[in-house]
């Protein structure tokens, strides 16, 4: 599905986090804006927001290990700016751009063409 941005979105986090399948997260607060994504801390001290799905928690329910590999990287996009749509995970598109970058962005900011 191909969208045009009508609203821009700049991201607040510049240094994304990435997170490969078994790596072990400590988890923190939900997010209120957007539900099922859960602030999460590294083993290496890197932090970000996660979509809860991609989270196995362990018993103790403070910490996680991750079932797939994710990275937390969020475009910056410009008002009429064309981008496809990979998939929609709780309020938030991961998209491409025509020169293959990728990266999410929330659903609210783009209309289907």
């Amino acid at each position: 599905m191909e969208v045009v941005v009508i609203e821009e979105h700049i991201s607040e986090y510049p240094n994304p986090i990435y997170l490969k399948q078994g790596e072990k997260v400590s988890l923190g607060e939900m997010d209120d804006e957007f539900p099922d994504w859960i602030f999460v801390t590294t083993e290496s001290d890197m932090q970000g927001w996660a979509p809860i799905q991609y989270i196995d928690k362990l018993p103790c329910n403070s910490k996680g290990v991750f079932l797939h590999d994710y990275d937390a990287s969020e475009l910056n996009t410009v008002l009429g700016e064309q981008l496809l749509v990979l998939f929609e995970l709780n309020s938030w598109y991961r998209v491409s751009r025509s020169t293959g970058e990728k990266g999410w962005i929330p659903v609210y900011t783009v209309k289907c063409i």
